[in-house]
């Protein structure tokens, strides 16, 4: 389930960036999205289910999991299909500036301290984003990081429960990202929380869910790029 320019001088600023225009978002936008390869572990934990998976950015997109703790087939029933679907779902792709894609030009800065500044905003759906008939029902939050226009922490709420689809209603839905640096500088997710629950087709669900990411380490022979 994705800011900004040193103050260099009022009339540099002027120049570069429309009337009314933030400088750290317009920095946060261009920072780059290459970089090396990484190999790194990702820690699930949902639903009492823990589990660890190696993933290698260098590979194929649909190879990227190159080894899952414990074994898949050492696990049975729910579990074994939540660790399939994991499996399938993990792209590699960590990286905290996709997230400045939801925060709108209007996005307000509503705290900052010297290093850093957190906006308050009603995020922004990309064209190819499945969540568009979500985020709409959404407040954000996100703090960037004044020197580099990192993204260090990224929030998405609802405020209150809302109906996505005619079948679907959700009560609740939380999504907290905290990020790091890579050691190439670019941001990468550290911690991501979701909670959500709700209820469809008559059935009432729930979920909470974590991921950890850990020991980045360049992977063999990868060049730069996107991954």
């Amino acid at each position: 389930m994705r800011p900004r320019l040193f103050l260099t001088g009022l009339c540099v600023i002027g120049l570069a960036l429309p009337a009314g225009a933030d400088a750290l978002l317009e920095k946060a936008r261009k920072v780059s999205k290459e970089g090396p390869a990484y190999v790194f572990d990702m820690a699930f934990e949902e639903g009492g289910q823990r589990l660890t998976m190696t993933v290698d950015q260098a590979q194929p997109e649909d190879k990227r999991v190159v080894a899952v703790t414990p074994d898949i087939a050492s696990l049975e029933g729910d579990a074994a299909k939540r660790a399939e679907r994991l499996k399938a779902q993990t792209k590699g792709d960590i990286w905290c500036s996709n997230f400045v894609g939801n925060i709108p030009a209007n996005a307000k800065r509503v705290s900052e301290t010297p290093a850093a500044a957190t906006y308050s905003f009603t995020p922004v759906a990309e064209k190819d984003d499945d969540m568009r008939d979500v985020v709409k029902h959404l407040t954000g939050k996100a703090t960037l990081d004044k020197a580099t226009g990192n993204v260090l922490a990224f929030e998405l709420t609802a405020p209150k429960a809302f109906k996505p689809a005619m079948v679907a209603k959700v009560d609740t839905f939380s999504m907290k990202v905290s990020c790091k640096a890579a050691p190439d500088g670019r941001s990468h997710i550290d911690t991501f929380n979701m909670q959500l629950s709700g209820n469809a087709m008559m059935q009432a669900f729930s979920q909470n869910e974590t991921r950890r990411v850990s020991n980045l380490k360049a992977a063999p022979q990868s060049g730069f790029g996107t991954p």
